[in-house]
C-alpha cells in the first residue's frame, strides 16, 4: 500500500516503530467544509480542509449559515442538531420540535391502490403550438408558456370513447382492475403466426 502526502506532494516511504507511515493520520478524517471555520470543534478527531478546485468530494456543511453555504432549515421552529436521535417507534421530536411521526412506522397501504395505474392523461400541444406560429426560433423558446394542455390519450377501446380524465373511476385499465369474474389478461401463442388474447379463468378457491 503506497501513502500520499497530499500537501507536500510526495509518496510517504518511512516508517514509524509501529509500522505506520509517518506524517499520516491513522485515527483521524478530514472533512472538507463549504466555510473556513471548525467543523467539529469538539471532537478532534476531524481535520477540516477547505474546499479546493476539481474534487468531487461529498460536502458535508458546518452548519447554519445566513449567507448561503450552510443548512436552511426545513423547519425554522427547529434547532439545527438538536433533539432526540432519529429512531422510528421511539422518537418524539425532531430537531426540537414535538413531532410523533416517527412513532408510527407502518404504511398508509390502505390508502394506496392495490396496482398502480394512471389516474389522468394529459397531453402537451406541441404541434399546435408550432402550427400557430408561438415557437421562437432566436430564444429556442415558445412565446406562450406554459403550453395549452388537453386532458387526451386514455381511450377505452371497448366503450368506443375517451376516458382520460376518469380512467380510475372507470377502469379503463383493465389489467390494473381485476375482478372475480376476470383475474386477469394473457396473450400466448399456440403454434400459429398470430398471438391469441385470453382472460385468465374466474376465481373461486377463496
Amino acid at each position: 500500500m503506497a501513502f500520499w502526502n497530499v500537501t507536500g506532494g510526495a509518496q510517504v516511504t518511512t516508517f514509524d516503530a509501529n509500522g505506520f507511515a509517518v506524517g499520516t493520520d491513522v485515527d483521524q478524517g478530514s472533512i472538507r467544509a463549504m466555510s473556513t471555520g471548525t467543523v467539529f470543534g469538539a471532537n478532534p478527531k476531524f481535520t477540516n480542509v477547505p474546499l479546493g478546485e476539481d474534487n468531487p468530494v461529498i460536502t458535508i456543511v458546518s452548519g447554519i449559515d445566513a449567507g448561503g453555504r450552510g443548512v436552511v432549515a426545513a423547519n425554522s421552529a427547529g434547532i439545527f442538531n438538536s433533539g432526540e436521535q432519529i429512531i422510528v417507534k421511539a422518537t418524539t421530536d425532531i430537531a426540537g420540535v414535538a413531532n410523533s411521526g416517527m412513532l408510527f412506522g407502518a404504511s398508509d397501504s390502505a390508502q394506496s391502490p392495490p396496482i398502480n395505474q394512471a389516474g389522468q392523461i394529459e397531453v402537451k400541444l406541441y404541434k399546435t403550438a408550432f402550427r400557430n406560429g408561438e415557437w421562437n426560433s432566436v430564444t429556442a423558446k415558445f412565446d406562450t408558456e406554459p403550453l395549452t394542455v388537453a386532458v387526451s390519450g386514455g381511450w377505452n377501446l371497448g366503450e368506443g370513447i375517451d376516458n382520460s380524465a376518469t380512467l380510475i373511476a372507470s377502469g379503463t385499465d383493465n389489467a390494473a382492475n381485476p375482478t372475480q369474474a376476470v383475474p386477469g389478461e394473457l396473450v400466448y401463442m399456440d403454434g400459429d403466426s398470430d398471438p391469441t388474447q385470453d382472460e385468465y379463468k374466474p376465481r373461486t378457491n377463496w
